[in-house]
């Protein structure tokens, strides 16, 4: 039943996404936590190379649980493919590799051009693997007579794009390493050489559970052929076939054609039969405490915790064994510092396979109540860490861990911070809204939203930034009001603010959101895991209507006190500073250096996006007079900053091109 009821979601939301050509869900172009681990990866000189090419003994054994975002060195040796738990639908457990259109930089490969023609996108290649051998208990000859099978799981579109019928996604083996032969006159280098073993064509999501009855397939492939496999150097790869449809509209044009592997497994003493690999494990990752929100003000907590705390949890496990495993489970809130520790004991049960029985339908652990109200204080802020074990009592060792922090910031927030897909409208003049309730009246200082990179820059736009009032369920009066420009953030997943001049107060019910003012989709950053749909609202010709998209936009309005614009230290007010021309058009702009400033060369001028984040830094000077080479349209906040860490001021200015 529960299968039944997640099919026919799918088939509404494929409904309705063809009947609402002005509200258009596209994949991303650019994957954040790829390029910043990328980065992390270039500056980390300790970690092992991906080239690195000695080989490693059998079993072979990959869950992709651990969160690397690329996979693990010791056993691959390339890092195309994306490691996590976003993509995935009902996975078999926490923890696939992801292959698309996104390169091991975060960014779409350059092959990636509008038209039917695919391309080869990701490699997923292991390391050398000694099927010559067996070392353990005794060092002998491995030979076909070991059976040795190859297994994994696969499934296509997951959370993401659908592959088209002309992809694909291949498994081949390596029969041959690349090496120079020499001849007479020359060496010639022979490259690799690859036999495919196994491949499959594109196919949505619904379509692949109809075929198969599961989310995920199983595929076991025997190793047979001594002559080509059996040796110190066999190496397998995954790889896909992806297509970009020709869409004449660049903003439109995004990632697409994910397949998502799990457990992938090569062992030998293995039989056509043996396809279940014991375990008690969470499916999906962690689930927020609140109500409503994912995050949100700990003083609009504070003021309704008993409306904002979920009574349960939907915690989503399985015993992926044949046989019925006795387990306890628990999860346990703790505060930062130590000073808040709660445990909720669901106490012990005997777990059926989910085989015969699917996923852990006893409620003390599937649907665990929340006992506990977080403490209630003045505090602007809190975290809490949320731990979930799951652990077998009857001997066999199983169990599975996960765990997150509730944070509690100045914002509210209805996704999870991490964007499988883009958002977007059209045509120009076309409206998007955003639902939100507090509890007490509070003051809106801004609101953060996170834009999508894509390929060509196509959705480097300016917009309207709306913030209206509550009339009936729908968006009533305009309340603030600016024009404003794309922006983005280098840093993982993080939003841009947009801050208020003058803030507004709020109270109930408002929205925010904005209006276009071009056809370009302006590609906003979509959570597919947390359906708010019906907090989403668009407006494409006098009528407000419910996104018919299942997921969460990541806009998130700033509300509470006064925002610092993260600059530490103290100083006189921003007033004492003066920029002129600003908006800057030029390739340089003039401060006026407070009088209070005796010495302006021994001040460091420091420029900053309005999340805090410090674009450049450079001496004052005397002239006052400083470059703004670099800095793109948006807005920024320019500090001066003495030898003795003392801000002498601040002043706002914007840039335009």
């Amino acid at each position: 039943m529960l299968h039944m009821r997640i099919y026919l979601t799918l088939i509404a939301c494929l409904i309705a996404g063809s009947v609402a050509s002005q509200e258009i869900l596209t994949g991303l172009e650019y994957n954040p936590a790829v390029q910043a681990k990328a980065l992390e990866v270039r500056q980390n000189i300790d970690l092992k190379s991906g080239a690195d090419t000695i080989p490693i003994t059998l079993p072979f054994f990959d869950d992709f649980r651990a969160a690397t975002v690329f996979p693990s060195t010791e056993r691959w040796i390339d890092r195309f493919a994306f490691v996590n738990n976003s993509y995935p639908l009902y996975p078999i457990n926490t923890g696939v590799a992801t292959m698309d259109a996104i390169n091991d930089t975060g960014r779409m490969y350059p092959t990636a051009v509008p038209g039917p023609e695919a391309f080869i996108a990701d490699y997923l290649t292991s390391r050398y693997i000694r099927l010559d051998s067996l070392f353990s208990p005794v060092p002998r000859k491995l030979t076909p007579a070991d059976s040795v099978w190859m297994s994994f799981w696969y499934q296509p579109q997951g959370r993401g794009k659908a592959p088209q019928t002309g992809d694909s996604l291949v498994l081949q083996f390596l029969i041959e390493p690349a090496h120079d032969s020499i001849a007479p006159d020359t060496v010639i280098t022979i490259p690799d050489l690859w036999e495919t073993i196994w491949s499959t064509r594109g196919m949505p999501l619904d379509t692949f559970y109809l075929n198969n009855h599961s989310y995920f397939k199983q595929v076991m492939i025997p190793v047979t052929d001594a002559e080509k496999f059996f040796k110190p150097t066999f190496r397998f790869r995954f790889y896909n076939y992806v297509s970009l449809a020709g869409e004449g509209e660049p903003s439109w044009q995004g990632n697409c054609d994910q397949w998502n592997i799990d457990e992938v497994r090569l062992d030998c003493d293995r039989t056509w039969h043996d396809t279940i690999r014991p375990e008690l494990t969470f499916i999906e990752s962690v689930p927020s405490l609140l109500q409503q929100y994912t995050a949100m003000p700990y003083t609009q907590y504070c003021d309704n915790p008993t409306n904002e705390i979920k009574d349960t949890l939907d915690m989503l496990m399985a015993n992926r064994d044949v046989v019925v495993h006795t387990a306890s489970y628990k999860y346990t809130l703790t505060g930062q510092g130590g000073a808040f520790n709660k445990t909720y004991d669901g106490g012990l049960e005997d777990l059926n396979s989910f085989f015969t029985s699917n996923y852990v339908d006893y409620i003390p652990f599937a649907h665990p109540p929340v006992q506990y109200l977080l403490p209630i204080s003045s505090s602007d802020t809190a975290s809490f860490l949320v731990t979930h074990m799951l652990t077998a009592t009857d001997g066999s060792g199983l169990g599975d861990t996960i765990q997150a922090w509730q944070h509690f910031y100045n914002y509210y927030a209805y996704d999870d911070g991490s964007p499988e897909a883009g958002y977007g409208l059209t045509p120009t003049g076309s409206l998007l809204a955003y639902r939100f309730t507090i509890n007490k009246a509070d003051t809106l200082r801004g609101v953060q939203i996170y834009f999508n990179r894509t390929l060509t820059n196509a959705n480097d736009q300016n917009f309207y930034l709306r913030v209206w009032n509550d009339n009936n369920g729908k968006p009533g009066t305009i309340i603030a009001d600016s024009l404003c420009y794309v922006q983005f953030s280098d840093s993982l997943n993080q939003p841009v603010s947009y801050y208020l001049s003058p803030a507004v107060k709020v109270s109930g019910t408002f929205y925010v959101g904005m209006e276009q003012t071009t056809d370009d989709n302006l590609n906003i950053g979509f959570d597919r895991n947390d359906n708010h749909q019906k907090q989403i609202l668009y407006n494409v010709g006098g009528d407000w209507y419910s996104s018919v998209y299942s997921g969460s936009l990541m806009i998130r309005p700033l509300i509470g006190k006064r925002i610092p614009l993260g600059i530490p230290g103290t100083g006189q007010p921003s007033e004492v500073i003066r920029i002129y021309p600003n908006p800057v058009t030029g390739g340089s702009f003039h401060v006026t250096i407070p009088g209070t400033v005796i010495n302006p060369g021994e001040y460091t001028a420091i420029i900053t996006d309005l999340s805090g984040r410090i674009i450049c830094t450079t001496d004052a000077g005397a002239s006052g007079i400083i470059s703004s080479e670099g800095l793109s349209s948006g807005m920024y906040l320019l500090s001066l900053k003495g030898k003795n860490g003392v801000f002498a001021g601040h002043c706002p200015f914007v840039v335009t091109h």
